[in-house]
């Protein structure tokens, strides 16, 4: 019978950075991109989701997040998803509200690539102290338990790549 996991037992045996060698490059890497693509909009508007995204960025805010918060338990790691939440919800308003947020979108843009930074910042201490500190499994579990992680990793994935393609190949003017 499987044993009961807390969700912090859950976090460091599977998602933790500070535990996964992957995990934390993974994390080093998208905070990375994140940094790059808020320097390349600084200065520019806020831009609208198109009404075929609006759906998908409602989606990741209001089902998402939650999942995600209770998943990552470490600082660094809500710290990304409360930027990306806040980034996505403020495209949300954007989109009801076109010039509300067009005055301060400058300020906005470049308090968003301080966050980044700071987010990529405080993610380059991952990687050592995974190495450091690995996850070590104490006992062997069933693979359903192991499986189900890299069930929903796909699930994750797979819903991405399907924005992306959808993006991509329907025409949105």
């Amino acid at each position: 019978m499987p044993e009961k996991l807390s969700n912090e037992q859950r976090h460091e045996r599977y998602w933790c950075a500070f535990t996964h060698i992957r995990i934390a490059w993974t994390f080093v890497a998208f905070c990375a991109w994140a940094v790059f693509v808020s320097w390349k909009g600084l200065d520019k508007p806020i831009s609208r989701p198109s009404l075929f995204e609006l759906p998908f960025y409602i989606l990741f805010v209001v089902v998402y997040v939650p999942i995600f918060w209770v998943v990552l338990r470490c600082f660094t790691e809500r710290l990304a998803v409360g930027i990306v939440t806040v980034d996505m919800a403020i495209a949300i308003v954007s989109w009801f509200m076109p010039t509300l947020l067009n005055p301060v979108a400058g300020l906005v843009r470049r308090a968003f690539f301080v966050l980044w930074s700071l987010a990529f910042l405080m993610s380059l201490n991952m990687p050592v102290q995974s190495i450091r500190h690995p996850f070590v499994e104490i006992e062997k579990v069933d693979t359903w338990t192991k499986n189900r992680g890299l069930l929903i990793l796909g699930a994750v994935i797979a819903t991405a790549l399907l924005l992306a393609l959808l993006v991509y190949f329907v025409p949105l003017g």
